[in-house]
């Protein structure tokens, strides 16, 4: 009995996932993910959450990159339609909101193109991986406004 026993103790520690896993919002990180959702919809979707923001919240808390969770949030119909409902003022909007600057033309003709290949939240990905830190490298402090990771955060 007891070599039984033993074995299946390290099969079930082994099987319960780990603190770890779900990385920054995981454990009792509810009300952290649950605020930087609430963040995001009033910054991008100028509204407080709804029941339907608890799937972003339960991604964030399952480790899921915060970068894809608010590319997700980035993608739906509704700030594609808020940014003016075509794949170009979508593409300006989201280099507004993640920038801070404008796009050039050639930068929201490729983005813009790139719409009709990938969804709208892999080219929100693909902004946000590619070009949301070059706010800071003017030299001015926007951490405030365009750090979309941490909004609350500024960096010193």
């Amino acid at each position: 009995m007891r070599r039984a026993i033993l074995p299946a103790l390290l099969l079930l520690a082994c099987a319960l996932p780990s603190s770890a896993q779900y990385g920054r919002y995981g454990g009792s990180g509810y009300r952290e993910a649950e605020r930087t959702v609430a963040r995001w919809y009033e910054r991008y979707l100028d509204r407080e959450i709804d029941p339907y923001a608890g799937g972003w919240i339960q991604a964030l808390r399952s480790g899921q990159d915060a970068e894809q969770v608010l590319a997700g949030i980035l993608g739906s119909d509704e700030y594609y339609r808020r940014a003016g409902g075509t794949p170009a003022r979508f593409v300006r909007r989201l280099y507004a909101d993640l920038t801070g600057q404008d796009p050039s033309p050639r930068q929201v003709d490729y983005w813009a193109r790139q719409l009709y290949d990938q969804s709208r939240t892999d080219v929100a990905y693909g902004i946000l991986t590619r070009g949301a830190q070059s706010w800071d490298r003017d030299g001015h402090d926007h951490s405030e406004r365009y750090d979309y990771r941490r909004p609350a955060y500024r960096y010193r």
